[in-house]
């Protein structure tokens, strides 16, 4: 898993790469720990070059959800594949994302 940080004006673009299982999990939720200790409450995600998520993953972005609502922040994502979402409409957690085909309308709804 490869994570890069982008910010653009007041938005934090997490852009993940790779397959985001129990093994990566940890590595992503340090990365969402620091997020939010910079102060940083508006979260894009972008799924474009995830492969698979299982649900730790599924859990470990439920948590920075719900660690962003406490502070009045927001997370999306976008350009999750139609296997992914799946996962997350399996789980029913696709009701509490934001999820966009790409970056722009993602912003926009940040």
């Amino acid at each position: 898993m490869n994570i890069k940080i982008e910010k653009i004006n007041d938005n934090v673009i997490v852009k993940l790469e790779g397959e985001l299982n129990m093994n990566y999990s940890n590595m992503l939720r340090e990365t969402f720990k620091k997020i939010l200790k910079d102060g940083n409450i508006k979260v894009l995600i972008d799924f474009e070059k995830v492969g698979f998520i299982d649900s730790s993953g599924i859990a470990t972005l439920l948590e920075m959800f719900q660690n962003l609502e406490k502070v009045g922040g927001r997370m999306r994502l976008c350009h999750v594949n139609k296997r992914n979402i799946g996962v997350f409409e399996i789980t029913k957690v696709h009701k509490l994302f934001g999820i966009f085909e790409n970056r722009e309308d993602a912003l926009k709804g940040l």
